[in-house]
C-alpha cells in the first residue's frame, strides 16, 4: 500500500487557551467570581501541563460547515494524488463526529463529490482512522479495490460540547471534563492505492477500561452495564477521566512497543494519537525515542480525535520531518481502551 496523498483542512476560528477561559467566565455570570477564578486557574494549569495552546472551531457566522471542509479536504487529496475521481473505488468515512446514525456519512461525502463508488463508515473513537487504514489495506491487498479515499471530519465542539461544557457545576467536574477543553476540529482526506509495499498492523484492546472515556447518546443505559463514570455530563457530552486514561495508555503502550519491536529506533518517526503532548513526550522518554515521537500537532490543533494522526502527518510533511521512503510507526491509544502499532514505508 502507498499513501498517495493526504490533505488536512481546519476551520478558520482560532481559539486559544485564554479564549476558552473567557468563555467559561461568560457562561457563569451568577457564580461567585472567586469560585470561577479558582476553576479557571486550575484549568489553565492543566492545559499548560498538557501542552495545549490553540485549537480551531467552525466559524458559523461565515457559513463554515463540516461537510464543506470535508469536501475541500477530499478534493485536494484526490487532486494531489494524481488520480481522477473515477479512479476512487471506495470512500471510507471514519471518526466520532456524524450528522446521521444512518445512512453512512460516507454516502453524503460521495454524493457531494459526485462519486458513485462504494461508501461506508468506520467508527472506533480516536482509533477510527487507523482502523479505516487497515480495512483499506486489506481490500487493496486482496484486489477488491485499487484506490481508496479515507475521509474524516471531526466536528463535535458545538454538537457535543459548547456551551454546556463551559457551565461550572463543581470543581470536581474538571477531573472528567478537562479533555473537552482540548478538543479541536479538523477534516482530513487520504488517498491510498495498492502497492507491493507491505504494512504491518497490530492491535490490542482492554475493555475493562471502557468507562474511562465515553461520549454517550440518549438511551446509552440500555447498551452498557451500570457505572458511576457514565453520563456524568449528560447525553452528547464527553466524559474523560484523563489522569487514569493517560496513565493506563502510557503503561500499556510502553509494554506493547517493548514486546513488539526489538529495536524501536530503527523507525524514522512515530505518530501517536495526540490527546496530550506531555503524555506523548513521557512515553518517548520511557522508550528512549527522543524526538522520533512527533507530538507537535497537539499544540497547534488540540485533540482532533481520529484526525490527530493525519493532522500530524500533514504537519510533519510540511516541516520536512517526514519524507518519501521514511519508515514510520502509527501508535495510537484510544478510548475503549484500544491500542495499535502500525509500521510501513511512506
Amino acid at each position: 500500500m502507498i499513501i498517495r496523498s493526504l490533505s488536512l483542512k481546519t476551520p478558520s476560528l482560532r481559539v486559544t487557551n485564554d479564549d476558552v477561559l473567557a468563555a467559561i467566565l461568560k457562561a457563569n455570570p451568577d457564580m461567585p467570581s472567586r469560585n470561577v477564578d479558582k476553576y479557571c486557574q486550575t484549568l489553565a494549569r492543566l492545559l499548560k501541563r498538557a501542552g495545549a495552546q490553540t485549537r480551531f472551531y467552525r466559524n458559523r457566522a461565515k457559513g463554515e460547515t463540516a461537510l464543506g471542509l470535508i469536501v475541500e479536504a477530499a478534493t485536494c487529496a484526490i487532486r494531489d494524488s494524481g488520480a481522477a475521481p473515477s479512479d476512487i473505488d471506495a470512500v471510507i468515512f471514519c471518526g466520532v463526529a456524524r450528522g446521521f446514525l444512518e445512512p453512512a456519512t460516507a454516502a453524503f461525502v460521495g454524493e457531494a463529490l459526485g462519486l458513485t463508488c462504494d461508501a461506508f463508515d468506520v467508527s472506533e473513537a480516536c482509533m477510527s482512522w487507523v482502523r479505516a487504514l487497515h480495512i483499506a489495506y486489506t481490500f487493496l491487498k486482496s484486489g477488491t479495490y485499487s484506490t481508496v479515499l479515507i475521509v474524516n471530519g471531526e466536528f463535535t465542539v458545538f454538537e457535543h460540547g459548547l456551551p454546556d461544557t463551559c457551565v461550572i457545576r463543581s470543581r470536581e467536574q474538571l477531573r472528567y471534563t478537562f479533555a473537552a477543553f482540548t478538543i479541536g476540529e479538523a477534516a482530513s482526506a487520504t488517498v491510498v492505492s495498492a502497492s507491493p509495499r507491505q504494512w504491518h498492523f497490530r492491535f490490542r484492546s482492554d475493555p475493562s477500561l471502557v468507562d474511562l472515556c465515553t461520549l454517550p447518546i440518549k438511551g446509552y443505559e440500555d447498551f452498557s452495564r451500570p457505572s458511576s463514570r457514565l453520563g456524568l455530563n449528560g447525553p452528547h457530552q464527553l466524559v474523560a477521566f484523563s489522569h487514569e486514561l493517560f496513565s493506563a495508555a502510557a503503561d500499556q503502550m510502553t509494554r506493547f512497543v517493548r514486546e513488539t519491536y526489538a529495536d524501536p529506533k530503527r523507525f524514522d518517526i512515530w505518530f501517536p494519537h495526540a490527546a496530550s503532548a506531555s503524555l506523548c513526550d513521557a512515553v518517548a522518554r520511557r522508550l528512549d525515542l527522543g524526538d522520533r515521537v512527533y507530538s507537535r500537532a497537539f499544540a497547534a490543533y488540540g485533540n482532533v480525535v481520529s484526525a490527530s494522526i493525519p493532522a500530524a502527518i500533514a504537519m510533519a510533511l510540511e516541516e520536512g520531518r517526514l519524507k518519501r521512503g521514511d519508515h514510520l510507526v502509527l501508535c495510537p491509544a484510544s478510548a475503549g481502551m484500544s491500542l495499535a502499532l502500525v509500521d510501513g514505508q511512506y
